[in-house]
């Protein structure tokens, strides 16, 4: 009973620091993002995330949607990264506030 009890404290506490770490810390220690080249392309997120459509209608909230664009599908890397800072390329041309995930 005892060692149950210890179990659930432990168990809630990694969770519990889990959900802690900034966006870009979820990146870096997330297994499968772990496990990604720097130099990942498109076909090794989308083994996870699906598709470029399922992508943009998860982010479809936003105005605009970054996976939505006039320019079609772009590689992911254009704006995401393994290791570093995101950049949106968006803004390479428009001036959109649009907060990115490790920002």
């Amino acid at each position: 009973m005892q060692f149950s009890r210890l179990l659930k404290i432990a168990a809630l506490t990694l969770c519990a620091a889990t959900i802690s770490f900034s966006a870009q810390a979820q990146l870096k220690n997330s297994p499968m993002h772990a496990n990604l080249p720097e130099n990942a392309q498109t076909k090794d997120c989308l083994m996870c995330h699906q598709s470029y459509d399922a992508v943009a209608q998860k982010t479809a909230k936003l105005n605009p949607n970054p996976h939505s664009s006039h320019r079609g599908e772009q590689n992911c890397t254009n704006c995401h990264s393994v290791k570093g800072k995101p950049r949106l390329e968006c803004n390479d041309c428009h001036t959109f506030d649009i907060k990115m995930k490790g920002e």
